[in-house]
């Protein structure tokens, strides 16, 4: 039963503690005195959505949290010693909803998610009015309360644990089940991509080299272009290239008589450097030559 409600800043209330014994209570009111609210604001502690919207004007947070005996509701004790969230006392429910409209909520000190508020909530209090959903339209009502008439509770949870074992088999077969699909399906793959290399006889290398031709045919247009600039800074350029530059130094060079031997090295060096741009510029050219950039073949 609940024993104790305490609201802090939702929708007009400011502050109210109410505590209640065994018994039936009343609360009476006028139209407009927060009778209402007060039931609201135990409804968000059940797991109730809400927005902003309730939090009192001017403050940063509204602060629900309720109380609850559970001395005749030993499902509700239950389901709390399933999730480890039991203690010695009360149970306590606490809703916390903040002005930029973030929701939290406790169980006995603990964070939760909503849906575990409202789980919670069905066992321990039922809200009759006109627009509140009642336990006794629920199927799992009709369930528990057709197993108390007839002594049945033992044989009921006998059946649930067994309906819970089945599922779970069921999950496992179903997943072995996929689990094969999957693996056929792999095997599938694997053989038609295995025929098509065995069709394709490939030879010792040719992998590699095929790896390589592709790299080249997927930058053709930048490989092919990079030769040309070479060649041009090499050789054909008539505003300057490299051997244009080396004949004119070795014509400058030789035309000193009995040069010195130091200079004579520097001749033979600058002769074999042209000689390896020809032969690099040629290379280029026979490259570009037997290039075949067309990406279909």
């Amino acid at each position: 039963m609940l024993v104790h409600l305490s609201v802090h800043n939702y929708a007009i209330v400011e502050h109210l503690d109410l505590e209640l014994k065994r018994g039936m209570s009343v609360i009476s009111g006028e139209t407009g005195a927060g009778k209402s609210i007060m039931l609201d604001a135990l409804g968000l502690t059940l797991g109730d959505r809400t927005d902003s919207s309730v939090v009192r004007i001017g403050a940063d947070k509204a602060d629900i949290l309720a109380s609850f005996d559970l001395d005749d509701i030993p499902d509700a004790r239950a389901w709390l010693a399933k999730r480890d969230l039991d203690n010695d006392g009360p149970c306590i429910l606490r809703r916390v909803i903040t002005a930029e409209g973030r929701s939290r909520g406790y169980i006995n000190g603990t964070p939760c998610p909503q849906g575990d508020l409202k789980a919670l909530g069905e066992l321990l209090i039922d809200i009759h009015s006109q627009h509140e959903h009642q336990s006794l339209l629920k199927l799992d009502t009709h369930r528990r309360l057709l197993d108390e008439y007839s002594g049945s509770q033992d044989l009921a949870r006998q059946v649930q644990l067994a309906a819970q074992r089945w599922r779970q088999t069921r999950q496992s077969l179903e997943r072995l089940s996929n689990s094969g699909d999957e693996q056929r399906a792999r095997h599938q793959l694997l053989s038609y991509q295995l025929e098509e290399l065995e069709t394709l006889a490939l030879g010792e290398d040719e992998l590699e080299q095929l790896e390589q031709e592709h790299k080249n045919l997927a930058n053709a247009e930048h490989l092919l272009g990079v030769c040309r600039q070479v060649i041009d800074l090499c050789s054909e350029n008539d505003a300057g290239n490299v051997l244009s530059a080396l004949t004119s130094s070795l014509q400058r060079l030789t035309g000193f008589q009995n040069p010195p031997g130091a200079l004579g090295e520097a001749v033979n060096l600058l002769s074999s450097a042209q000689i390896q741009v020809e032969e690099a510029v040629g290379e280029l050219n026979r490259f570009l030559d037997h290039f075949d950039s067309d990406p279909q073949r």
